[in-house]
């Protein structure tokens, strides 16, 4: 049995038990839940090739809306690259405490590797505006921390507008590198249509500089890139609780790499 392989029983090992624990605990504070399994592949093809090999990746993700406004959620994602194969842990909420405030609470936990954090910490603060709530301004923050010398804080602020089936989102994020106290600034804009039980099909556009000090060089120096990122996705319901979902992405690193993602999955409401 390869790597890979046992990484995937491993996953799904853990996320069933974790299911069932989850279930548990949940049942004593929600008579009426929705829950969503899902699963997920991705295969990322780099360029140059002969210097790239591709990247792989599997993640099961487990969804709970609880009686309290809060929709906790638990991932599980197994990576195999050219570096090596490694696991990464995800637990968070989603948690409306008002009818105008509601915040994203994520942890995140990555196994030994030179490509995904130690640690991760996600928060952002939510407020609805306007008579009917549909204007929303996000102020948030990430940590994280990696495996070698390297953590990064992110500082972000943005606003999303609902218009019936459309969202339409834009956010500013400034990214703290260090060591080096290395400071790079990047942009997201987002627009959405769909609806719950039927489809929903969004674009992501995503562009800036990745800036961090090299330590790894004899004599560290500051790396800055500039780098833009688009995603196309799309979700659609096939039953009642039943559906496929799937993106392909395009990445460009200056003077670096490129890079081209499918992602095929289902998922299972229930």
């Amino acid at each position: 049995m390869t790597n890979m392989k046992r990484m995937l029983v491993l996953s799904i090992f853990l996320l069933s038990i974790g299911s069932v624990l989850i279930c548990d605990t949940i049942e004593q504070i929600s008579d009426q839940k929705t829950q969503r399994l899902e699963a997920s592949l991705t295969y990322e093809a780099l360029s140059p090739r002969d210097i790239y090999p591709p990247w792989k990746s599997l993640f099961l993700n487990y969804f709970i809306k609880a009686k309290d406004n809060a929709t906790l959620f638990f991932s599980l994602g197994g990576f195999s690259r050219e570096e090596g194969e490694s696991l990464l842990g995800i637990a968070g909420a989603y948690k409306d405490w008002g009818k105008r405030f509601y915040t994203y609470t994520a942890l995140a936990a990555g196994s030994d590797s030179v490509y995904l954090p130690k640690i991760r910490f996600d928060n952002d603060f939510n407020l609805k505006l306007g008579t009917k709530k549909n204007i929303v301004l996000t102020a948030g923050f990430t940590y994280l921390k990696y495996h070698n010398v390297h953590k990064d804080l992110i500082l972000s602020s943005g606003v999303t507008v609902y218009l019936g089936r459309w969202i339409a989102t834009y956010r500013i994020f400034m990214n703290r590198s260090d060591p080096g106290n290395i400071t790079s600034y990047s942009h997201l804009f987002d627009t959405a249509y769909g609806m719950e039980g039927g489809q929903w099909t969004n674009v992501t556009l995503s562009f800036g500089k990745q800036a961090y000090l090299a330590t790894y060089l004899a004599s560290p120096e500051e790396v800055n890139r500039r780098s833009l990122y688009i995603v196309l996705k799309h979700r659609r319901w096939i039953g009642k609780t039943f559906g496929l979902l799937g993106d392909i992405s395009y990445f460009k690193l200056e003077d670096g790499y490129k890079k081209i993602g499918i992602t095929l999955g289902i998922f299972k409401e229930f």
